[in-house]
C-alpha cells in the first residue's frame, strides 16, 4: 500500500506537470462535470474509452468531483489493461518519465498488436530497463525484445552477451562472436567483453596480440580499471609472462604481447624486463632502444625503489648505447644534484662523459665543460675518470688558449689541480718534457742536415774539385748522332741557302 501511494505520488507529479499539456481538455468545470456524468456510468459498466476519459478527469481535476490523482490513475490502468491503446500509451509516458521498466512492457505490448508508437524509443527503454549484469531473466526479456523484430545495435549486442555467456540461444555462439568483433572495434563494452575470449589461454579465441593491437582503437586505455582486471584475471602480469614458454610455436608472437601488456597496464616489474629485454635482446626480443626507452621510462618512475634503481641503470645504459651524451649528463647532473637514491650511480657513470669529452672537447661548450669538471670534483667519482678528465682540460686550456676568458681558464686550473693526482702531474709534466726533447731532437738533426748539404755544395764548387775533374780520363761511348748530326743529314743534297753562298760561296758544300 505504501509503495502504491508513493508511486501514485510521483505519478501525479509527472501527470501535472508533464503530460497535462499532451492531453489537454476544455477547463471549463461545467463541460467537465457534463463529461463526467457522461464517462462515470460508462466507465463503471467498463467501458475503456470512458474509463479513459474519466481517468483524465479525475488526475487534472477539471471537474467539480475535485482532483484524486490516484484514482484516476487506477482507471486509466484498468483502462490499458483491457487493451485501450490511448490508455496505454498515456501510461508508457508516465513510466518512462518515472524511470520504470513497466514502460518497456507495455511498448512490448504494443509492438505486439502491430503499433509503432514506441519504435523509436524501444533502444533508450532497453537501456534503462536491463540491468548492468547480465542475468538469466534480463537475456529472456531481451530474446523475447529480439525476435519481435528489435534488433537496434543495443538490443544485439545484449543478445550477443547473452549468446556468449550460455543465457541464450537466439544467436550460435559464432555467429555472436562475429558480432562482438564487428561491435568491439568501435564499443569499448564490447571490447572489454571480447578481452575476456581473447586473454584465456587455451580458449579457441586466445589471441593477446589482437587485444594489444586494438585495444586503443576501441577507445581504452592499458590502465583503465576494467582493462586491468581483465588482465588481472587472464594472467596478463609480469609472473604470467615469465612463465609462458618462451619457445613454443603458439607463444612466439603471443608471449612478448602478454609480457608488453602487463608492463603498460601497471605492472613494474614487468615494466623493468621489457625495457632490459628490449635493450639488451634478451629471450628473443629485438634490440630495439626506442621500445626499451619507453618501458623503461615507465620502470623508472616505479615508487618500489629497487624497481626504480634498476631502472635508471638500465637507462642510464640505454642513452650510453644510443650515444646520447647530453640526456645522460642531464640525467646524471639531475640525480647528482638532487642528492637522490642514485646519486652514486650517477657518479660511477661519468666514465662515459670523461671519454666523451676526451673525444669532443673541441665542440663543446664551456658551461657544458665547467659543469662537467664541477661534477667531477666529489669523493664519489672514480679517480680514473678524475683523472682523464684532468688531462683533457689541459689539452682545452692548450687548444683554446686566447679564446677563453680569464675567469673561465683560471677556473678549470683550479678544478685540474683538484682532479689531477701527484702521479698524474708527474706524468703530464714527463709527457711534456718528453715532448719538448723530441722537438729539439728534430730541429737539431734539421739543422745538421742543411750543415752538411751546404757543405758539399761548397765542395763541389772549389777549384781544386773542378781541376780533379779536368784531370779525370773521359771515357768514349757509342757514337751517337745527334740531332743536328741528323739534320744535317737529311739536308745534305739540297741546294745552298742565301746565306750559304753569301758567306761562304758554297765552298763547304
Amino acid at each position: 500500500m505504501k509503495k502504491h501511494l508513493i508511486y501514485s505520488a510521483i505519478t501525479a507529479f509527472f501527470v501535472c506537470n508533464a503530460f497535462t499539456p499532451c492531453f489537454a481538455q476544455d477547463k471549463s468545470s461545467s463541460n467537465a462535470d457534463a463529461q463526467f456524468r457522461e464517462m462515470y456510468p460508462k466507465a463503471m459498466a467498463g467501458e475503456t474509452g470512458a474509463m479513459f476519459m474519466l481517468g483524465k478527469i479525475y488526475v487534472e481535476g477539471s471537474s467539480s468531483a475535485g482532483r484524486d490523482t490516484a484514482k484516476g490513475m487506477e482507471f486509466i490502468q484498468r483502462a490499458s489493461g483491457n487493451g485501450n491503446t490511448n490508455a496505454t500509451k498515456y501510461m508508457i509516458d508516465v513510466y518512462e518519465r518515472s524511470g520504470s521498466d513497466k514502460a518497456l512492457e507495455l511498448c512490448q505490448k504494443l509492438q505486439k498488436a502491430g503499433d509503432k508508437y514506441c519504435d523509436k524509443r524501444m533502444e533508450t527503454l532497453v537501456e534503462h530497463s536491463i540491468p548492468k549484469t547480465v542475468t538469466p531473466n534480463s537475456c529472456k526479456k531481451l530474446n523475447e525484445l529480439y525476435n519481435a523484430g528489435n534488433q537496434s545495435t543495443l538490443i544485439k549486442t545484449e543478445v550477443t552477451s547473452c549468446v556468449l555467456q550460455g543465457y541464450s540461444n537466439t544467436l550460435s555462439f559464432d555467429e555472436a562472436m562475429s558480432n562482438l568483433r564487428m561491435q568491439a572495434a568501435s564499443d569499448s563494452k564490447s571490447f572489454v567483453m571480447l578481452m575476456s575470449f581473447m586473454l584465456k589461454e587455451g580458449s579457441k579465441e586466445w589471441d593477446p596480440l589482437f587485444v594489444e593491437e586494438n585495444l586503443s582503437k576501441a577507445g581504452l586505455n592499458f590502465k583503465d580499471r576494467e582493462v586491468k582486471e581483465m588482465f588481472t584475471k587472464n594472467a596478463i602480469t609480469f609472473d604470467g609472462c615469465r612463465k609462458m614458454d618462451r619457445l613454443k610455436r603458439e607463444n612466439l608472437r603471443q608471449r612478448p604481447s602478454v609480457c608488453r601488456m602487463a608492463a603498460r597496464g601497471g605492472d613494474e616489474d614487468a615494466a623493468l624486463y621489457v625495457g632490459e629485454a628490449y635493450l639488451t635482446g634478451k629471450d628473443y626480443f629485438p634490440e630495439e632502444p626506442s621500445e626499451a626507452a619507453f618501458y623503461i621510462k615507465e620502470a623508472v618512475q616505479s615508487k618500489t625503489p629497487a624497481v626504480a634503481a634498476d631502472a635508471f641503470v638500465l637507462l642510464m645504459n640505454l642513452y650510453q648505447r644510443q650515444g646520447k651524451f647530453y640526456e645522460h649528463f642531464a640525467l646524471a647532473k639531475l640525480e647528482i644534484k638532487g642528492n637522490t637514491v642514485n646519486k652514486r650511480t650517477a657518479m660511477a657513470s661519468l666514465g662515459y662523459e670523461a671519454e666523451y669529452f676526451k673525444r669532443t672537447h673541441a665542440s663543446m661548450g664551456v658551461d657544458d665543460i665547467l659543469d662537467l669538471v664541477a661534477l667531477c670534483d666529489s669523493p664519489d667519482v672514480p679517480q680514473d675518470t678524475k683523472s682523464k678528465v684532468g688531462r683533457t682540460i689541459d689539452e682545452v686550456i692548450k687548444d683554446r688558449g686566447r679564446l677563453m676568458k680569464p675567469i673561465e681558464k683560471d677556473s678549470l686550473n683550479m678544478y685540474k689541480e683538484k682532479l689531477l693526482t701527484e702521479r698524474d702531474k708527474a706524468e703530464i709534466e714527463a709527457e711534456r718534457a718528453a715532448v719538448i726533447a723530441a722537438q729539439v731532437a728534430a730541429q737539431v738533426a734539421a739543422q745538421a742536415t742543411a750543415q752538411t748539404a751546404i757543405q758539399t755544395a761548397t765542395q763541389a764548387t772549389s777549384p781544386s774539385a773542378q781541376e780533379a775533374r779536368r784531370a779525370e780520363p773521359k771515357s768514349e761511348g757509342p757514337r751517337v748522332a745527334d740531332d743536328r748530326t741528323k739534320r744535317s743529314d737529311k739536308t745534305a743534297d739540297k741546294e745552298p741557302g742565301l746565306i750559304d753562298r753569301f758567306f761562304f760561296n758554297g765552298s763547304s758544300r
